[in-house]
């Protein structure tokens, strides 16, 4: 994961950005995230490297919605 997404996550996470994903695992995954983050915004790079290992694991969602992201 390249710089720019990794920074674009993070203001995902924080709420900054807005972001919807075509896949309902993904959406559910970055809902997830942004409670933990709310919480408690010393969780964000657990979630990050969360979020890493489930793109990880899912090559092609990662490859479109990492590049949406990028885009943003």
């Amino acid at each position: 994961m390249d710089a720019v997404v990794q920074e674009n996550l993070k203001k995902i996470l924080g709420g900054e950005l807005k972001y919807t994903s075509a896949n309902l695992a993904f959406n559910m995954l970055i809902s997830k995230m942004q409670k933990r983050v709310q919480a408690d915004p010393a969780n964000a790079e657990a979630c990050m490297k969360e979020m890493d290992e489930f793109l990880a694991k899912y090559p092609i969602v990662a490859k479109v919605d990492l590049a949406n992201i990028a885009a943003l």
